[in-house]
């Protein structure tokens, strides 16, 4: 990810950029994507009608992509689905494991540390 986004920025570039990551659902992308990102927040949209808690989390750990009632999708940290007051404010179900493929990475991927 760090390399495609220092790909969009160039010398001298002036206009603004945006980085878009597609994920297409019940696939190993969601997998890699959750593996990957360990955050202190959420991340959503703007047009989102989920909305974050304003208290981010001290150190960072691994997400989970969720979808509330309206459709909308975030990828938020794991312990925020831990607790009963963030989720009914994210307005998400209480587990969100029917967002990740089937597929199941190995022990060793798993405990691997970046």
């Amino acid at each position: 990810m760090t390399q495609a986004i220092a790909r969009s920025r160039r010398y001298g570039q002036e206009k603004k950029v945006r980085i878009y990551h597609f994920a297409a659902l019940r696939t190993i992308d969601v997998d890699i994507l959750e593996y990957r990102h360990k955050r202190t927040g959420g991340i959503t949209s703007a047009k989102s009608t989920i909305r974050m808690p304003s208290k981010p989390l001290t150190a960072r750990e691994k997400t989970k992509l969720v979808k509330d009632e309206q459709g909308s999708m975030a990828l938020v940290p794991i312990s925020w689905l831990g607790d009963a007051d963030i989720r009914k404010s994210l307005g998400v179900e209480e587990t969100a494991e029917h967002f990740t493929s089937l597929i199941n990475f190995s022990a060793t991927f798993e405990d691997a540390e970046e």
